[in-house]
C-alpha cells in the first residue's frame, strides 16, 4: 500500500505540474493573440479574458493527456535513474500492477475529457462565437458608410442616409427572401447599432412594406421593430445539426489517446540507472506530439474523420503492443 501511495502520488504531481506549465504557456500565447487582434480593433479589449476562460476546457483536452503521457515517463525513469525501481520490482511491482495503478488516474483524466468535450467545450465554444459575432456585427455596421448602398450578403441591402454615435439614420433596408421569392422593404429614422443580437436587427419609427402578391405590398407603421435576420439564423441551425456528433467523436478519440499513450509512456520509460531521467522525455514527447497532431489534422473532415481515426489509433496500438513486448523482460 505505501509503494502504491508512493507510485500514484508521484503520477499525479508531475500531472498537475507539467498540466499547470502548459496551460500558462498556452493562455499567455493566446491572450497575447487576442490582445494584439484587439489592437487592430478586430474584436473588444474587454472580452479577451472572457474568451481565454471560456477556451480553458478546449486546451485542457490536449494538455491533460500529456501532462498524464509525461508523468508517467518522469516518474518510472526518476525511479528507475535513482535505483528505487529495483526494490519496487522485488515488492512486486510487475507489469500488471504498474498498469493496474496507471488505470486509476487514466480513468479519472478520461471522465473529465469526456465532460470537458461533450459538454463544456461546445457551451463555451458557442458563447465564445456569440461574444466574437455580436461584437463582429456592431463593428461592421460602424464602419458603413452613410449615403451608399451596402450588400450585407446575398439577401440584404442597406442604405443609411446619416451616423451618429449609437444609431444610422434615414435608414432603407431591402430584403429578398430568396426562400419564398418575396422582397420585403424597411424605412425607419434610427437603427440601433449598439443593442445587436446575433440574429436580431432593430430598427425605431418607420414603416415595413411586405409583398403579399406580384406587385402588391402591405404597408405597416412601427415605433420597434426587431427584424429575424434568418439568413444567419437558419446557417446557426444547420451549423449545429451538423456539430452535433463531433464532440462523440473526438471525446471516444481522446480517450484512446489518453489509454494508448499510456501504454507507450511505461516501456518508453525503460532506462538503465546510470542514465539521467529526462533522456526518455523528448523521444517520447514526438511520438505523442505525432498522433496528437495526426488526430487534429484528421478532427472535423467529415469525408475522412472516423476512418482517419481509426487508423492512427490503430498505428499507435500496433507501436504500444511492440514496445511492451519489447520492455517485458523488465517486468519479470
Amino acid at each position: 500500500m505505501i509503494l502504491n501511495r508512493y507510485f500514484l502520488k508521484s503520477i499525479f504531481s508531475y500531472t498537475l505540474t507539467i498540466s499547470l506549465i502548459f496551460i500558462l504557456i498556452i493562455v499567455s500565447s493566446r491572450s497575447i493573440q487576442y490582445l494584439e487582434q484587439a489592437s487592430r480593433g478586430e474584436i473588444s479589449p474587454e472580452i479577451v479574458f472572457s474568451i481565454v476562460l471560456l477556451r480553458l476546457p478546449e486546451f485542457l483536452e490536449l494538455i491533460l493527456p500529456l501532462g498524464f503521457f509525461l508523468s508517467i515517463i518522469l516518474s518510472i525513469s526518476k525511479f528507475r535513474s535513482e535505483s528505487e525501481f529495483v526494490i519496487m520490482e522485488q515488492s512486486g511491482f510487475s507489469l500488471t500492477r504498474v498498469y493496474s495503478l496507471l488505470s486509476i488516474p487514466a480513468l479519472i483524466i478520461c471522465t473529465m475529457l469526456v465532460y470537458f468535450s461533450t459538454v463544456l467545450s461546445p457551451n463555451f465554444e458557442l458563447r465564445v462565437s456569440n461574444l466574437l459575432e455580436v461584437r463582429t456585427l456592431e463593428e461592421r455596421f460602424k464602419s458603413l458608410t452613410p449615403g451608399k448602398f451596402h450588400k450585407l450578403n446575398d439577401e440584404i441591402l442597406l442604405f443609411a442616409k446619416g451616423k451618429d454615435k449609437n444609431n444610422l439614420t434615414d435608414v432603407f433596408l431591402k430584403i429578398n427572401d430568396l426562400e419564398v421569392n418575396s422582397n420585403n422593404v424597411i424605412v425607419a429614422k434610427r437603427f440601433n447599432i449598439t443593442e445587436l443580437e446575433k440574429t436580431f436587427l432593430n430598427f425605431e419609427e418607420g414603416y415595413s412594406f411586405s409583398e403579399t402578391k406580384p406587385d402588391q405590398f402591405m404597408s405597416v407603421q412601427f415605433d420597434k421593430l426587431s427584424l429575424v435576420n434568418k439568413s444567419l439564423d437558419n446557417a446557426d441551425n444547420r451549423s449545429h445539426s451538423e456539430e452535433s456528433t463531433k464532440p462523440f467523436i473526438w471525446s471516444i478519440s481522446i480517450i484512446f489517446m489518453t489509454v494508448l499513450s499510456m501504454f507507450i509512456a511505461v516501456p518508453i520509460s525503460k532506462i538503465s540507472p546510470r542514465k539521467g531521467r529526462y533522456s526518455r522525455v523528448l523521444p517520447g514527447l514526438l511520438i505523442f506530439l505525432t498522433y496528437t497532431g495526426l488526430l487534429l489534422s484528421f478532427k472535423g473532415n467529415e469525408v475522412t474523420e472516423i476512418t482517419s481515426m481509426m487508423l492512427t489509433h490503430f498505428i499507435f496500438l500496433v507501436l504500444a503492443v511492440i514496445l511492451n513486448f519489447y520492455s517485458l523482460k523488465v517486468y519479470k
